[in-house]
C-alpha cells in the first residue's frame, strides 16, 4: 500500500517548501536591517547549478533536495555559529547591526512559516468553497424516500442539536450520540418537518484503494459497513477503532452492498505504525458551497492558524512536562508515509498538510535549544543581560549540545515510529 514515488515525492516538496520559505523569512529580514547574505542554498551538498546576483549573494541548488539555508557575511557555516563570535565585525554581518536587528533577523523564520500557514489555510476555502448558511443539501450519497433526506433540504438542526453560522460537519459530529439514526429537522417546500437518517459519518466507502486488503476482499466505492467482527459500525470512527484493533488479524465484515448484504474476510496491511485497509469515506450528503470573499478567507486563515497553533503549544508543554504520551511524538517516518499519502489524496490534502508542517518547524524553531532559532534569540539575550558575546570556544560547545538536542530527539521519534 506504500507508494514509495508518492512518499519521495510529498517528503522532498514538503521539505522544500516549508523550509524555502523560513529560510526567505531570514534572508529578506536581514536585507530589511542591512545584513548582506552570502549563499542562498536550496538543498544541501555539491551545487548543481549557482547565479551571483548583483548584490553579490551566491544562489545555489544543490544535490540533495532536502530543505535549504541561507549563509550570511562572516558567518563560517550555515548555522550562523559566528554571530556571536570573538573577532573583528565583519561590514554586513549580523554582529554589525543591533541586537534588536538581530533578533529581527533571528525571529522572521518562524514568522515567515506562519504566514505560509495563514495563506495555505486561506487559500483552501477556494478549492471546496464555503458551507452556506443555513445548511442546504446539495447531494445525498444514499438514494433516499420521500421520509428521508433529498437534495435542497434545509438541516435546521441534527438530534436536537441546532446548526449556527460557526458549525462545522466535524464540530457538530462531536454533539451527537453515537448511534446509526438519528433524527433530523429541517425545511422542506417552505415546511418544518422531523426525518430520521443515519448519521452524516456513516461508513459508506468513498474511495477504495487499488490492490488494497479491502479491494482483494471485493469491497467497491458506495458500499456500507455494517459489522466488523459481530460489532455493529455507526460511524467511520468505529471501524478506524477496529481496524486499529485487529493488530494484523483478518477481519470479518458485513456490508451493503448494492441493497445486498453481503459478508467478507479482510486483512488489514501495516502502513507505517497503523493498520489500514486502504479505504475512505464519503458523509451522507454533500452541503451547498459558495466561493468565500478574500477577506473572509484570510480571517477563516488565521483563526484555524490560531487555533492550530494552540493546540501544538499545549501538547508541547504537556510533553515537556510528562502529561504526554512520548508515542505522540512523530518522527521522519510517519511524517514521509502522511507526506505520500496526502499527495495522492489530491492538493487541498497536500495544502493541509503543508500547513501543518510549516507551522510545527516555525514553532519547534522557537523553542531555547542551540543551533534553532530560539537558541539564537537566547544567546542574544544573554548579550544583553551581561554585555558580552559568548567567546567562539563556548560557542563550539553550546553549538555541539544543540545539535545533540536535535539528534537525541529525532532518534526517539523514530524509535517511536518503529514501535509504537
Amino acid at each position: 500500500m506504500i507508494d514509495v514515488l508518492a512518499v519521495l515525492i510529498g517528503l522532498v516538496l514538503t521539505f522544500l517548501i516549508v523550509v524555502i520559505v523560513h529560510e526567505l523569512g531570514h534572508f529578506f529580514a536581514a536585507r530589511l536591517v542591512g545584513v548582506k547574505a552570502a549563499v542562498f542554498s536550496i538543498g544541501f551538498g555539491k551545487p548543481i547549478w549557482t547565479r551571483t546576483d548583483r548584490r553579490g549573494v551566491l544562489w545555489q541548488v544543490t544535490r540533495i533536495p532536502a530543505g535549504g539555508y541561507v549563509k550570511f557575511v562572516g558567518d563560517e557555516n550555515a548555522a550562523s555559529l559566528s554571530s556571536s563570535a570573538d573577532g573583528p565585525v565583519l561590514a554586513g554581518s549580523l554582529r554589525s547591526v543591533s541586537k534588536t536587528a538581530q533578533a529581527v533577523v533571528a525571529i522572521a523564520g518562524p514568522v515567515a512559516n506562519v504566514m505560509l500557514t495563514v495563506a495555505l489555510l486561506s487559500v483552501l476555502p477556494f478549492f471546496s468553497g464555503v458551507t452556506t448558511y443555513p445548511w442546504t443539501i446539495d447531494d445525498v450519497a444514499i438514494a433516499s424516500s420521500e421520509d428521508r433526506l433529498q437534495s435542497g433540504d434545509t438541516i435546521l438542526s441534527i438530534d436536537g442539536a441546532d446548526i449556527t453560522p460557526q458549525d462545522t460537519l466535524g464540530s457538530l459530529l462531536t454533539r451527537l450520540p453515537y448511534v446509526s439514526e438519528v433524527s433530523y429537522r429541517i425545511e422542506r417546500n417552505g415546511a418544518e418537518i422531523a426525518v430520521s437518517a443515519p448519521r452524516p459519518d456513516l461508513p459508506l466507502l468513498g474511495y477504495v484503494a487499488d490492490g488494497s486488503p479491502a479491494d482483494l476482499a471485493g469491497l467497491a466505492i458506495g458500499d456500507q459497513l455494517m459489522t466488523i467482527n459481530g460489532l455493529a459500525i455507526h460511524g467511520w470512527a468505529d471501524l478506524q477503532e477496529a481496524v486499529a484493533a485487529s493488530a494484523g488479524e483478518p477481519i470479518e465484515v458485513i456490508y451493503l452492498h448494492g441493497g445486498s448484504t453481503m459478508v467478507t474476510s479482510i486483512n488489514p496491511q501495516l502502513n507505517g505504525d497503523r493498520w489500514l485497509i486502504g479505504v475512505s469515506a464519503q458523509p451522507l450528503f454533500s452541503l451547498q458551497t459558495e466561493s468565500p470573499a478574500l477577506i473572509d478567507a484570510l480571517g477563516q486563515g488565521a483563526t484555524q492558524s490560531w487555533d492550530m497553533m494552540r493546540n501544538m503549544v499545549t501538547g508541547l508543554a504537556g510533553a515537556a512536562i510528562g502529561q504526554n504520551d512520548s508515542c505522540d511524538l512523530d518522527g521522519p517516518i510517519a511524517i514521509a508515509s502522511v507526506a505520500g499519502q496526502a499527495i495522492q489524496l489530491g492538493p487541498e490534502t497536500f495544502i493541509l498538510f503543508l500547513a501543518v508542517i510549516s507551522l510545527g518547524l516555525g514553532i519547534l524553531n522557537l523553542l531555547p535549544v542551540p543551533i534553532l532559532d530560539g537558541g539564537h534569540l537566547m544567546m542574544l539575550g544573554y548579550e544583553g543581560l551581561t554585555g558580552r558575546p559568548l567567546g567562539t570556544r563556548m560557542q563550539g560547545v553550546v553549538f555541539i549540545a544543540g545539535v545533540t538536542m536535535i539528534v537525541f530527539l529525532m532518534l526517539t521519534a523514530t524509535i517511536n515510529d518503529l514501535t509504537c
